[in-house]
């Protein structure tokens, strides 16, 4: 609402980008879809995630990405004990994501690394490879969205460079 505020002001974005449910909201503000379609998106995606099985959630982590690496176990950031990095915010604020039982460990690790954690307000672990069982379910509901290229300069939220082609 706020990009269509500025540009019901004349202020045109030269590019929009956004993270997790905001990439929906640049993706639409782009035009790579109506705001019906994007609308039946996050709906579906809401519905989906709800649906997948309780037990896992997110927090947050004042580190690098190099020190939780070297803190946490051999494999615990590479998903094989259910914990995996969900999102670099900045150079020391990084979101660990996965099963409640494997952030605990990761979490008593960290802190006795002198790192500070924070859990984060969740139903589930966002961004990780627990949302993988909805995947086919959604799929078939991005089928039934028609896409565009887009008409305002899209950025990816994982490479931070243009989307083109990939988005139809």
């Amino acid at each position: 609402s706020l990009c269509q505020l500025w540009m019901s002001w004349c202020i045109q974005p030269d590019v929009v980008m956004g993270h997790s449910i905001g990439e929906y909201v640049a993706a639409c503000v782009a035009g790579v879809f109506s705001l019906e379609a994007g609308l039946k998106l996050v709906t579906a995606r809401g519905k989906l995630m709800q649906a997948l099985p309780p037990g896992s959630g997110m927090v947050s982590v004042q580190a690098t990405e190099s020190q939780i690496h070297q803190v946490l176990t051999t494999g615990a950031c590479d998903g094989s004990i259910g914990v995996s990095i969900a999102a670099i915010n900045g150079p020391e604020s990084i979101v660990l994501s996965g099963e409640n039982s494997a952030l605990s460990i990761a979490v008593e690790q960290l802190t006795a690394a002198g790192i500070k954690t924070k859990p984060l307000s969740v139903s589930h672990g966002l961004h990780s490879q627990l949302m993988e069982p909805m995947l086919a379910d959604f799929e078939q509901v991005l089928s039934s969205v028609q896409f565009s290229l887009p008409r305002i300069k899209l950025n990816s939220n994982v490479t931070g460079k243009p989307v083109t082609h990939e988005i139809p």
